[in-house]
């Protein structure tokens, strides 16, 4: 490897010591030499300088050769060792000597003279003290040799740094003009790191000049920099980015931290490639920029605190969110932003959970965090004028690269919105949207409290639901926008009427109050009452004055003593209070539960009945009053509910209505009137009809016309053969639709009667609309029309109705002759009832059609044999 730099003055002091050792003893031992002989007897001065004698040789040679050697010693130390001392002896020295010998060819006296011997004793005595200091210099110079040596041990170690460092160093001499000044610089050493940064060989590079490298030196000051680096001996330190030095790096640009400094005339140079570091700061700065970009634009509330707790930042969200400035709050703890009475709740119950006392201070913050856990929960900010803001706050640690805390950033969002949106849709998810009033689950959690606070107080409390009567009406007849204002209406009668103290609530079409602290039973009757009575007044909705009623049904605790049974049992009431009509009020009493039950096991039987084949049909027959003939039969169904016996219509019928059983139940019983009579038919040789009763459920089903039409195909009956009989309340409701539903019937060849005619409002307008082909009497006036005149003309009226829009009539529950001569002579077309016969089955229909066909046809009056007592085979 070669040396970096080898110091003049080292290469002459490796030569100095041997020429000094030599030559000086040399010239001594000429020098005694010399002056020995001079000195001795029979010498004589010369008078000129000559050697005649070997004495005279050898002093010449020794004055020369210490001449010598000290001219070449003292010119080669003269920077680094004190000679003048020596060379104002030798100077003395040789003066001394030209003056005794000018003396001797001039002066004829001066051999003999005193003089002759003072400059032999001061030449001699110059002499010797050169001597006797030739030592001294020897030590002085060992000395410097060996700091030398140190010096060339330290250079080599310099070199070998330098040579395998990785910073870029350059060395540069100066290059003058001829008045001195600084024009150029050429370099004199790079390293191999240098090498490579600027991607030039060092034999290359070395005694090129600077502008010959960088030709652009001139322009961009860099010389003028270098000479006044070199002048004034201050070293200058700049970053640069520079295309120059780039040579075999892949980069477009680098950039590098030049030094500049003195070195003798010269520069020394060094330059750090710190391009990593300048990205890797620009990184950061962007990092920073766009962390602060992001802290800065989030919505989100952002305080970083010291790890003591005292805020050193907070986001403009943040400011906007606690209305203050950041000046108002950087310097000041966090707690501040803090309810200290939250603080002190969550402190105890951290000091609980971890076993150590927390403060109530902005360590509360940060305690999960030091044991490992996430801090999210639910505060309290205390914002400006005493503003309570409830936030969600997240904090999190920000450590520095050893992992050490050095600070805490709290995110939090405002909650006030959440709040309120949960807020609100607890109050929809537990409030009637409509009337505002509490739904199904807050009434039963009031139920729920008023059981726990009347346990502890001994007291009652009722149970109440009241249930508009036909409220299906109003909204069907006048649209459901009334029906919701008569709603919100009945809900504002149910509050200003009720105590503070109650509670009402809604659900359905129904309304609950509780009513808390009675006395007794009555008192919740009497209340109910009055609340009843409010609904007595008419609401004014869209022009219309609406009169509604409700049914009420009471439960009582601690009759009752859960909420689901007090809302069961008030509701069993209700039915029950229904059952005595408009406006009814009933309270629930062990019995109506035990009709309930007995309500529910007969449901349960009933559907058990359709599986196990336990219904039947009976017929009644239907006579006509002209000629006393076999017109038709009623089909009438039955239960034979085995270990009970007989169960009549009047008791499962409206239970297969409310349970939606009625739509299997009728669809069966249409199927097999048809087939039975299909059956008679052929049986008999001629046609009958058959009149089966419709629940106005099933009219109204889906499939309902479906059903007919698969009863006539599988039974193969005629449809004209077939006859369906609706209630006049039927009629009544839903007219639109019933009539686009008979007019399918009709369109099909079926026969429709209209059941119990008369018995409810009777409206003509629906008779000549729906064009019925039968209109039946109901029982309750052909029982009292011998006795009662209203009755009779009833009667009356319905048949010339009837007759006049071409309809036939036929009157039920005949059971004596006088009813019977009593319809024949009003022209009554046909009758049924016991008078003729009770319901039979369909083997007892055969035989009696077989019977009476029989009689009629052996020209008897068929009316002495049917009003003559006789004992027939039926089924009650």
């Amino acid at each position: 490897m070669p040396m970096l730099v080898e110091h003049t003055q080292t290469r002459k002091l490796r030569l100095g010591p041997v020429l000094f050792v030599l030559a000086g003893s040399t010239t001594c031992c000429l020098f005694f030499l010399g002056n020995w002989a001079v000195g001795s007897p029979g010498y004589r001065q010369p008078s000129a300088l000559r050697y005649d004698t070997p004495a005279e040789l050898f002093l010449w040679l020794g004055y020369t050769a210490f001449a010598a050697v000290l001219f070449a010693i003292l010119y080669n130390l003269r920077k680094i060792l004190p000679v003048k001392p020596i060379a104002l002896a030798f100077l003395l020295f040789c003066g001394g000597h030209a003056a005794r010998h000018y003396l001797e060819e001039h002066v004829a006296a001066y051999p003999d003279s005193w003089l002759d011997t003072a400059m032999s004793i001061f030449e001699g005595a110059l002499a010797v003290v050169t001597a006797c200091c030739l030592p001294l210099y020897y030590r002085r110079i060992s000395s410097i040799l060996e700091r030398a040596s140190i010096s060339v041990r330290d250079e080599a170690r310099l070199s070998a740094a330098m040579e395998s460092t990785l910073v870029s160093i350059f060395m540069c001499d100066t290059v003058r003009d001829r008045s001195g000044a600084i024009v150029d610089f050429v370099f004199v050493f790079a390293n191999p790191t240098a090498e490579k940064m600027i991607g030039l060989s060092r034999e290359h590079l070395v005694g090129k000049r600077l502008s010959e490298i960088n030709p652009h030196v001139y322009r961009d000051g860099r010389l003028e920099l270098y000479r006044k680096v070199v002048e004034t001996g201050e070293p200058w330190v700049f970053d640069t980015e520079t295309r120059i030095l780039n040579a075999g790096t892949g980069r477009e640009s680098s950039f590098v931290r030049i030094h500049i400094s003195k070195l003798g005339d010269g520069a020394l140079v060094t330059c750090l490639d710190v391009t990593a570091e300048r990205l890797s700061t620009q990184s950061l700065k962007r990092s920073l920029a766009y962390n602060k970009a992001i802290v800065a634009s989030s919505s989100f509330t952002i305080i970083i605190t010291e790890p003591d707790g005292t805020i050193s930042s907070v986001n403009p969200a943040g400011q906007i969110m606690l209305g203050y400035s950041e000046e108002e709050l950087v310097g000041r703890n966090i707690i501040v932003l803090h309810d200290q009475n939250e603080l002190t709740e969550i402190a105890q119950r951290y000091t609980e959970e971890f076993g150590e006392t927390v403060p109530p201070d902005s360590s509360v913050l940060r305690v999960r965090l030091a044991h490992g856990l996430e801090e999210e929960r639910e505060w309290t900010y205390l914002c400006r004028n005493n503003l309570r803001i409830p936030v969600q706050v997240n904090v999190n640690t920000i450590e520095d690269e050893r992992g050490s805390v050095i600070a805490y950033m709290a995110s939090s969002y405002d909650l006030t919105d959440r709040k309120q949106t949960d807020q609100y849709i607890y109050h929809i998810a537990h409030h009637d949207p409509l009337t505002g009033l509490p739904g199904r689950s807050l009434l039963r959690d009031s139920i729920e409290t008023a059981i726990e606070v009347n346990a502890r107080t001994r007291s009652q409390f009722a149970v109440l639901i009241f249930d508009l009567d036909q409220f299906k009406r109003i909204n069907d007849s006048l649209g459901h926008d009334t029906g919701d204002l008569v709603l919100r209406e009945v809900a504002l009668r149910l509050r200003s009427t009720s105590r503070n103290s109650d509670t009402v609530a809604r659900f359905g079409d129904q309304f609950v109050v509780i009513l808390n602290g009675l006395a007794d039973r009555s008192e919740a009757e009497i209340t109910a009452r009055k609340l009843r009575d409010s609904f007595a007044p008419p609401i004014s909705a869209d022009g219309h004055q609406i009169v509604i009623s409700a049914s009420v049904g009471i439960s009582i605790y601690p009759e009752t003593s859960s909420a689901d049974e007090l809302l069961k049992h008030a509701d069993i009431a209700l039915d029950h209070g229904k059952m005595q009509g408009r406006n009814g009020l009933a309270v629930f009493t062990p019995d109506l539960g035990k009709k309930l039950l007995e309500k529910l096991h007969l449901e349960t039987a009933l559907r058990k009945a359709i599986a196990n084949n336990e219904l039947f049909l009976v017929y009644q027959p239907q006579i006509s009053l002209t000629d006393h003939t076999l017109v038709g039969v009623e089909a009438l169904m039955r239960w034979r509910r085995p270990g009970i016996g007989l169960v009549l219509p009047s008791v499962f019928i409206p239970i297969a209505e409310e349970s939606g059983l009625i739509t299997d139940i009728g669809a069966w019983c249409l199927e097999t009137a048809c087939r039975d009579i299909a059956q008679l038919q052929r049986e008999v040789g001629y046609e009958l009809s058959v009149a089966v009763n419709l629940s106005p459920n099933q009219v109204h089903g889906v499939h309902f016309q479906q059903t007919i039409e698969r009863a006539l195909s599988v039974s193969g009956l005629s449809p004209s053969s077939l006859e369906v009989e609706i209630t006049e309340g039927l009629l009544m409701r839903d007219s639109e639709e019933t009539l686009q539903i008979l007019e399918g019937i009709q369109a099909l060849g079926v026969t429709t009667a209209i059941d119990d005619f008369g018995t409810g409002f009777s409206n003509m307008s629906y008779i000549t609309r729906f064009k019925v082909d039968r209109l039946k009497i109901d029982r309750s006036f052909v029982s009292k029309c011998l006795t009662d005149a209203n009755s009779l003309a009833v009667t009356t009226a319905i048949i010339a109705l009837a007759h006049s829009l071409n309809m036939e009539v036929i009157a039920e529950g005949v059971e004596t002759v006088d009813q019977a001569t009593m319809l024949r002579d009003l022209e009554c077309d046909s009758a049924q009832g016991y008078l003729y016969s009770k319901p039979l089955t369909l083997a007892d229909v055969s035989a009696f059609t077989r019977t009476l066909h029989e009689f009629g046809a052996n020209g008897a009056d068929r009316s002495k044999w049917m009003y003559q007592p006789r004992n027939q085979p039926h089924v009650s």
